[in-house]
């Protein structure tokens, strides 16, 4: 018969036993399920289309006029000021554009491009404004902002506007001799295209936020395939814990059958005889 004492320990020693052995279950259950994440987690994606809000302040004309303009100027304070023209895909023809441009340059400056092949040869010729973005970026099935030719037009479609909404400002600067330098550096022929800075100006903004998307999406891609390394390791860790946890159980088993085994034999109950057993001292003759 064991003491208190003595029964106190067996039964803090079944307490861990089973703790450890659930800790370890767990642990083996989480680190597969750790790999099963890191085996069939997605890809990353590229999400041009969520980006517009993103691209398109990276074309905003404010930054332009803030740019070629001197802080004090009136036309860079003014440009503080949002335009709050709504965005929305569009598909313009070259017509369209070398149209919109026009109206602004008009309202503006009270000049136009003269010739629409060279506005168009600015954009699509041997010597056009040069522009390049990460074949990754682009889903060229797409017919929406995911493909970058949808892309680009709709937002050089939409900075036409916003520039147009800033017309009567740079016409007013241009009004004023101090302004002179600014008004210059905003419609510089810029080469190799010889195509006027403002027009340059987009499709290098444009090019440099592309880019960052990209890096972005490629260190994304990196991290995944980090991930994907780590699966081994966790597979190491489930098998280990699984088989710790085999290992308690069966040892626990082992100390539960001989702890019933020894307090049965203490206890002095009898083992009764199967039916028809003969008594332990033989046959008697009572006669």
């Amino acid at each position: 018969m064991l003491t208190l004492t003595e029964s106190f320990f067996v039964r803090l020693l079944r307490g861990t036993v089973v703790t450890t052995a659930f800790v370890s279950f767990l642990a083996a259950v989480l680190a597969v399920v750790y790999a099963l994440y890191a085996q069939f987690a997605p890809e990353p994606q590229p999400n041009i289309r969520g980006s517009i809000v993103r691209l398109r302040d990276a074309v905003d004309p404010a930054k332009l006029i803030k740019e070629v303009f001197t802080s004090d100027s009136a036309i860079a304070k003014e440009a503080e000021t949002p335009d709050h023209i709504a965005y929305q895909l569009s598909k313009p023809s070259q017509a369209e554009l070398f149209q919109q441009f026009n109206t602004f340059l008009t309202r503006s400056l009270g000049a136009s491009f003269e010739s629409q092949n060279q506005f168009s040869d600015w954009l699509y010729g041997s010597n056009s404004i040069k522009f390049n973005w990460s074949g990754d970026l682009d889903r060229t099935s797409a017919s929406d902002e995911s493909n970058i030719n949808v892309l680009w037009l709709s937002l050089f479609y939409d900075f036409a506007k916003r520039l147009d909404y800033r017309a009567p400002s740079i016409a007013a600067a241009n009004k004023d001799k101090a302004n002179t330098a600014g008004i210059d550096r905003f419609t510089a022929s810029t080469p190799p295209s010889r195509a006027p800075y403002f027009l340059v100006w987009f499709f290098n903004k444009l090019q440099n936020e592309l880019q960052q998307v990209g890096q972005e999406l490629q260190a994304e891609r990196v991290q995944r395939a980090a991930l994907r390394l780590t699966i081994p390791i966790s597979l190491y860790i489930a098998a280990g814990a699984f088989s710790y946890f085999i290992f308690i159980m069966f040892l626990f088993l082992l100390v539960s059958i001989e702890a019933s085994v020894r307090q049965l034999a203490t206890s002095g109950i009898a083992v009764p005889a199967p039916p028809g057993a003969l008594p332990s001292g033989g046959i008697q003759d009572n006669t």
